[in-house]
């Protein structure tokens, strides 16, 4: 026999949002969205020119994957938050990323700008909805690093470091938790420190540097919400920091 029709199955559409604002409509029956939703993260410091500097990197944007409820025919906003830029080569803070949101049922805070070699500690993550906070404002350790903060689903702190000679930049906190401090000056090889985790595949801490050899920046990828990963001089020249990376969403519903 022939089939004129098919089955009714139940069928799971999902859509994804990568840049600027989108208008997205709840379609008619449906009242429920599983929402994963990503913030730019932090861009690294940026580099002064001292010899065996390293800059704090960027914290990771906060990251959150929450059911939201929505009524049938509601337009709902959805913004995709950009990535922190890296510091000025005088040895700055890099931006803190740009929230994300999803009308106003979710918002994701942007991770903090990593410190640079001027003294100057990492910034702190912006906050988002939900009681998920911001990470907490890195570290700022002579011959040490300091690291970023993060609360649990938090955007991630920048760290950063004060520009003596061969000490580290602390790595950014990321989303999942906070950077391990790392010790590090000339007697020790570690020359980079463990940046803070993500959550999902997103939101991970930039990578601080070490001042033992020259590290030029690396932009974090699109549509992950990483920090960016600090930059360093061996040598007494200076060097811009990292840009972060773009916040993201995905959205799936059942139709």
């Amino acid at each position: 026999m022939a089939i004129t029709s098919l089955p009714n199955f139940q069928i799971t559409k999902t859509q994804e949002f990568t840049s600027g604002t989108t208008a997205w409509v709840a379609p008619s029956g449906v009242y429920a969205v599983e929402c994963l939703l990503v913030a730019g993260g932090g861009g690294s410091g940026g580099c002064a020119a001292t010899a065996g500097s390293g800059t704090g990197g960027g914290g990771g944007g906060q990251v959150v994957k929450k059911v939201l409820t929505v009524v049938p025919g509601t337009s709902y906003s959805v913004v995709i938050g950009g990535g922190g830029a890296g510091g000025t080569t005088s040895g700055t803070v890099g931006t803190t990323g740009t929230s994300s949101s999803f009308g106003s049922l979710l918002v994701c805070g942007g991770g903090g700008g990593g410190g640079g070699t001027a003294s100057v500690a990492g910034a702190n993550g912006a906050a988002g909805t939900n009681a998920y906070g911001g990470g907490n404002r890195g570290g700022n350790v002579s011959s040490a690093s300091g690291i970023g903060g993060a609360g649990a689903g938090g955007s991630g702190g920048g760290a950063c470091i004060t520009g003596e000679a061969s000490a580290s930049g602390g790595s950014g906190g990321g989303a999942g938790g906070s950077a391990t401090n790392v010790y590090t000056d000339s007697s020790v090889s570690v020359d980079s420190s463990t940046p803070g985790s993500g959550l999902f595949g997103f939101g991970g801490g930039g990578q601080g540097q070490f001042g033992s050899r020259t590290r030029a920046a690396v932009n974090a990828q699109a549509n992950t919400g990483n920090g960016g990963t600090g930059v360093s001089v061996s040598t007494a020249v200076t060097g811009a920091g990292s840009n972060g990376g773009s916040g993201y969403c995905v959205i799936s519903w059942i139709q």
